[in-house]
């Protein structure tokens, strides 16, 4: 041997030891937490490698004694122990089967294994097969398992190959180098001569390379990977936070925030975009620091509104979704809409992340919306309006001149004692006189500007009326077919009717100078749960009125368009195109649905579907007949109206019926005869509209002088408004004043009635 060997082996073999204990320490400093990783089992596998290859450093010969005297044999041991141990630990890990044990516990059973490898090697080494022979050299068995060690890393080698093709990693690939560079130096000590300085060297040497490559391997793993990662998702971080803080500056009505607290009066904020400087007036910072600035901007209104819907969702543990409105210092009011959804933390307390949206400008929006909608709603019911003008004109022009023709036979017959002849013509003038007051209270109904008030409807009478309506209206080469059957719904009969005129003027308009037939029909359908789905209603029994028509049908486009505002393929000035929008509002206001099928030349059809309701609807006040009711005793009655020929005809009627009747053509008359003698009178009719002074002002100023006098109210347009306030400054009741001949002495009994029970109470 040469005489510089020793010194190059140790020297080779310290640089091994020293790699090898680097393998160790990032083993031991990396993975402690995760049992699934192969660490500990290279922490384990490679602590005895350590050992082994220190003791083979120090046994071997021309090394100062440890624990014993130099010897080859031993030293011998201890590096097949080194290799042996290598090897087995880098086959687990290539096959996957490392255990799944602890940092502490792998420590432990290197250590033991080393211990029980340091006691065997120099205590029991004479029992052991011999691998080493002074003068001899190495045994056959060595070379046996150098060869068998040789072979287990070229599989390893190959594992690793294997696995690097799938993962694509570079630990894999320099695994592999290793285990195969350790084969290699290996064969260095099977197929060179016996005891050749050269091949020991290279042995040693790729000994060594082959630990640096592992090192290498389990560096990438546990520091530059991780190292790679930690700088990958902080990038990532940095990326994501100036996202969110863009997201959150940038949006232009919203500010993001979060809320924590264990409680609702506990919450505070602990993140406010940099937008609530701008939305609100409150700069992030002083939100943070004191949440009231910000809640004490809600209106007082709408603060309970706020509290309750906090408590609900918190209680709940449900998103909160709540408009509120804020008052800004320079005096704006804004709509804000708060949305946000809980998440509970470690420390039980909840943590809720939102955004508050100013929503100003679209509920500014909606309301400008309903006003338009509201205004194309009236300019469509004067529209329809003028569409009946010229066939209520003729309507009404026949009813006068059946009147008046009316009017000369019965004078003719009086002059001619012709009673029977007389009588007749009196009942047509009657007849006549009906049909033309039934005319105008649907005109007046029509045109009223007030709050729909849906109720119980019979639908089949209000459809009915509203074709009845149309008859003087449509040209004489149009007919329309009905089909009613008996219908209720909650509907408002003017509206409904609104519906029906529509329809059937655009029906009639479609079918041009030839006419046609117009089909009108009503029926109970029962909606499937496919076919309610496809309405946007709910399945069950819904009432069907449809309108279908023989004329030029539309094309798709139009009927794409049909239901948009101002949109008409009529002439400029034959009509707005309100009318359609108008329907289908009301549609929609009645929570229903309206559906059309046409095609050119095959006319239209269209089919509206309201909930059905299984009720009966409010009865309309009994019709009275002939008779006229009898009063108690000659009543006195004070009539006050500036219409001359109504005052002498109700004047004449309540005399021939048993009253005794004052008229005054003025209220300020009327008012002083009262002051005056204020116990002369058992009740006071008053007409509304006179010149002076009004009906309620007339009712108002007798309600002062005799509290208790019944009193009724008499006017040609009863609104709703009127009503009321007749009724809140005492009047029994409000009289339509077309049904005053049938309907006026039946309310001065009922009035009568009333005020002699409230007597007798007293």
């Amino acid at each position: 041997m040469n005489a510089s060997l020793p010194g190059v082996h140790l020297l080779l073999e310290l640089v091994a030891i020293i790699t090898a204990s680097l393998v160790v320490a990032m083993a031991w400093h990396t993975f402690d937490r995760d049992r699934r990783q192969p660490a500990h089992v290279l922490l384990c596998g490679f602590l005895v490698v350590v050992v082994s290859d220190l003791l083979h450093t120090l046994t071997s010969k021309g090394m100062p004694p440890f624990l014993s005297d130099s010897n080859d044999e031993v030293a011998t041991f201890f590096w097949l122990a080194g290799r042996l141990f290598q090897t087995a630990t880098l086959l687990l890990i290539a096959l996957r089967a490392a255990p799944r044990i602890g940092r502490a516990t792998a420590t432990s059973i290197g250590a033991a294994i080393a211990a029980m490898l340091i006691v065997v090697g120099h205590v029991h080494i004479e029992s052991l097969p011999r691998t080493f022979i002074e003068g001899v050299g190495i045994t056959p068995l060595k070379t046996h398992v150098e060869y068998g060690l040789c072979a287990v890393n070229l599989i390893v080698a190959a594992l690793f190959v294997r696995r690097s093709r799938v993962s694509d990693r570079d630990q894999e690939r320099l695994l592999a180098m290793s285990c195969l560079v350790m084969a290699v130096g290996g064969l260095s000590f099977t197929y060179s001569a016996p005891g050749s300085d050269a091949a020991n060297v290279f042995g040693h040497a790729s000994k060594w390379i082959a630990y640096l490559l592992l090192y290498r391997a389990t560096f990438i793993a546990s520091i530059r990977a991780p190292y790679e990662a930690v700088s990958r998702s902080e990038a990532q971080l940095a990326d994501y936070a100036a996202r969110i803080k863009s997201l959150s500056q940038n949006l232009p009505l919203s500010v993001m925030y979060q809320v924590t607290g264990h409680r609702v009066e506990d919450r505070r904020f602990v993140f406010v975009s940099d937008a609530s400087d701008r939305i609100f007036g409150i700069s992030p910072d002083v939100a943070v620091q004191d949440p009231t600035h910000l809640f004490e901007r809600i209106v007082p209104e709408d603060r309970a509104l706020f509290r309750a819907e906090q408590q609900r969702a918190h209680r709940e543990l449900s998103p909160l979704d709540v408009t509120v409105r804020l008052s800004r210092t320079h005096g704006v009011t804004q709509h804000i809409h708060f949305h946000s959804a809980p998440r509970r933390l470690a420390d039980g307390s909840l943590i809720w992340d939102g955004i508050a949206t100013d929503v100003t400008g679209r509920i500014e929006a909606e309301e400008s919306r309903r006003r338009m909608e509201a205004g194309m709603y009236e300019s469509q019911r004067l529209e329809a309006l003028g569409t009946l003008a010229s066939g209520i004109a003729h309507d009404f022009n026949n009813i006068l001149a059946s009147i008046i023709g009316n009017v000369s036979l019965v004078l003719d017959a009086i002059k001619k004692d012709a009673n029977a002849d007389a009588m007749r013509g009196v009942q047509h003038i009657h007849k006549a006189s009906v049909r033309a007051r039934d005319l105008v209270k649907q005109i007046l109904a029509f045109s009223r500007q007030q709050t729909p008030a849906r109720e119980i409807r019979a639908l089949r009478e209000i459809v009915a009326e509203g074709i009845g309506l149309l008859d003087a209206t449509l040209p004489a080469n149009i007919t329309v077919r009905t089909e009613l059957d008996a219908v209720s719904a909650m509907a408002d009969a003017t509206q409904i009717q609104q519906i029906v005129l529509n329809l059937c003027t655009n029906a009639a308009q479609a079918m041009g100078p030839f006419g046609g037939c117009i089909d009108v029909g009503l029926a109970v359908v029962e909606l499937t749960p496919s076919r309610a789905m496809e309405l946007g209603l709910a399945a069950g029994p819904h009432a069907n009125l449809w309108v279908a028509d023989n004329g030029s049908g539309m094309s798709e486009d139009t009927q794409r368009r049909v239901f948009e505002p101002f949109f008409t393929t009529k002439p400029v000035g034959s009509g707005t195109g309100l009318g359609l929008s108008v329907v289908h509002r009301i549609v929609k206001a009645h929570d229903g649905a309206i559906t059309l099928a046409s095609e050119l030349g095959a006319g239209s059809r269209f089919d509206i579907y309201l909930p059905s309701i299984h009720a009966t609807p409010a009865a309309p006040p009994p019709a009275m007949d002939g008779a006229m009711p009898m009063p108690v005793g000659g009543e006195r009655v004070m009539y006050v109206d500036d219409d001359a020929m109504m005052a002498m005809m109700v004047e004449g009627l309540l005399k021939s019926a048993g009253y005794t009747v004052t008229s005054f053509p003025d209220a300020d008359m009327a008012l002083a005869v009262m002051r005056r003698h204020p116990d002369a009178f058992d009740i006071l009719v008053t007409d509304f509209n006179m010149p002076t002074r009004s009906g309620l002002d007339v009712i108002k100023a007798v309600r002062a002088i005799r509290p208790d006098l019944p009193m009724l109210l008499s006017t040609g347009y009863v609104t709703e408004d009127l009503a009321t306030g007749a009724r809140r400054l005492g009047a029994f009741a409000v009289l339509e004043k077309e049904h005053s001949p049938e309907n006026l002495m039946a309310a001065i009994q009922r009035a009568l009635a009333a005020a002699r029970s409230a007597s007798a109470a007293i």
